[in-house]
């Protein structure tokens, strides 16, 4: 989330491990979360937790969400409490592989006082580009994979 990511969020992010066919339990190393059930949608998967394109969405969403809450937090802009839908578009690309091809945000807040209403509206206009999450998705990541044994 662009200036107030912290040190915490480099490194391992997140370990995965299956509990059963699509479904995953992960966890957050070093951190006290408790792990999260991740799955595919029937009738692939049991559908037992969010599926990796609504994690994607969630990503995006809480980190678009933060950054202008940050941003609207520096310009001393009192806001009423955020609402983020996330809309998702998945469709096939030329070797008939479905993908995310479009997201869609609607952030819903306003500013507490009128007074406020220039500079909130200059936050909204500027935020985005210090979004770490959607930043890079709108880049492109480059992912490295490895497949292998466990290490001994």
């Amino acid at each position: 989330m662009g200036e107030i990511e912290t040190m915490s969020d480099v490194g391992k992010a997140v370990a995965l491990e299956q509990v059963e066919k699509y479904r995953f339990e992960v966890r957050f190393p070093e951190q006290p979360f408790v792990p999260l059930i991740v799955d595919e949608p029937p009738p692939v998967g049991g559908g037992a937790g969010p599926s990796p394109v609504q994690s994607l969405a969630m990503a995006v969403g809480h980190c678009m969400s933060s950054t202008l809450v940050s941003t609207l937090e520096r310009a001393h802009v009192a806001v009423s409490p955020l609402r983020t839908v996330v809309s998702v578009e998945v469709g096939r690309n030329e070797k008939g592989r479905l993908r995310v091809r479009h997201l869609s945000l609607e952030i819903q807040t306003a500013p507490v006082r009128a007074e406020d209403r220039e500079r909130f509206d200059h936050c909204v206009a500027i935020f985005e580009d210090f979004c770490t999450v959607s930043g890079a998705v709108r880049e492109g990541i480059p992912i490295q994979t490895k497949v292998g044994p466990a290490p001994v």
